[in-house]
């Protein structure tokens, strides 16, 4: 019996991130490992990677200024039976997106690719394409001003980790790649394997599409440096499990509703009521990340009405339920976790 493979291609180039290749690159390597242990020889498919350069080049330097050899060109590519490509991100890419020549080469082999992917800046190529022209896809942070003035017609979705549209994968920046290859090998072959190649990767259990590309509790929370709106910012921390309202807040800084609520909003970018919203998400995020308590006593601490509220909550921001949110991030290992 002849081992099929699935064929996978990084498209790299000179100043590359170099996280953004092998980060990916380790974790097809790893599902193949454990595809090796698991089931008998040549009975399911292995992954077969290649780097590609955008040129004829038998290496590229990544931004690292490591030297790295290339397994073949974007020419060699072309009419092969190609199941993902993989455009990775670098300084340059903004750049590249701009060159003609390359992006005509490019629509010619996105049909022949059953999956096309990209990682942080390598979305500007592939949305210079035009392949994401009413599709959903994110990029780094970084980039959002850039990338929203030069691609209108794409549906950038504001701190995604990773979004799919069809056949089109994309990624955040540096070890969000690393996610949405997890997400890839899940496609293939199963959560099991996923799940068992993020452990083997020390990276505990891979983060869904939908989570915010910042770390809980640390976004949004920024002291502010107006006394009297840092007074209503330090009571919200401190009183997150009781109710909480514009009114009370506004007397505690001595301003009418009206004005506290713009000036709070002009502070924080959000309307009291948005802020506190996320005040409590990202305290229910942190505890399930770095406690043992139950979900029940979760939802209480942090304001939220019933278990059920949570739940709906999470689902609505993160696209994941609170208590899967906390087997992927848990510091505690599943067994001495209380899900009740």
């Amino acid at each position: 019996m002849t081992q099929a493979f699935i064929e996978i291609a990084l498209l790299a180039y000179d100043d590359a991130n170099a996280v953004d290749i092998f980060g990916p690159l380790q974790v097809f390597a790893s599902a193949n490992e454990l595809l090796d242990a698991q089931l008998p020889a040549r009975s399911k498919p292995r992954y077969h990677t290649r780097l590609v350069s955008l040129q004829n080049q038998p290496q590229i330097r990544l931004a690292t200024q490591t030297r790295v050899l290339c397994d073949a060109n974007l020419a060699d590519i072309a009419n092969t039976d190609l199941d993902t490509l993989i455009l990775v991100g670098g300084t340059p890419a903004s750049l590249l997106s701009k060159n003609i020549n390359l992006m005509q080469t490019l629509q010619a082999i996105l049909p022949q690719a059953r999956r096309v992917a990209s990682v942080c800046s390598g979305a500007f190529l592939l949305a210079a394409t035009g392949a994401l022209n009413g599709r959903r896809a994110t990029t780094h942070w970084k980039r959002y001003a850039e990338f929203r003035e030069r691609f209108p017609e794409v549906q950038l979705e504001i701190d995604a980790l990773f979004t799919q549209d069809g056949k089109y994968y994309c990624s955040a920046g540096v070890t969000a790649g690393i996610d949405l290859s997890l997400q890839l090998v899940q496609d293939n072959f199963g959560q099991s394997l996923a799940l068992e190649t993020a452990r083997q990767m020390v990276a505990f259990y891979h983060r869904p599409g939908g989570q915010n590309q910042f770390s809980a509790p640390v976004k949004g929370w920024r002291e502010l440096q107006h006394p009297a709106l840092r007074k209503a910012q330090e009571y919200i921390h401190r009183h997150l499990a009781e109710p909480l309202d514009v009114e009370r807040l506004a007397d505690l800084a001595a301003m009418s509703v009206r004005n506290f609520s713009r000036q709070f909003s002009t502070a924080t970018g959000l309307a009291p009521s948005r802020y506190i919203a996320q005040a409590r998400l990202d305290q229910a995020r942190w505890l399930l990340e770095s406690s043992e308590l139950p979900l029940a006593k979760i939802a209480h601490q942090c304001g939220f009405s019933s278990n059920e509220m949570l739940r709906r909550k999470f689902m609505q921001a993160l696209k994941v339920e609170p208590a899967d949110y906390r087997k992927r991030f848990s510091v505690y290992t599943e067994e001495f976790v209380h899900e009740s």
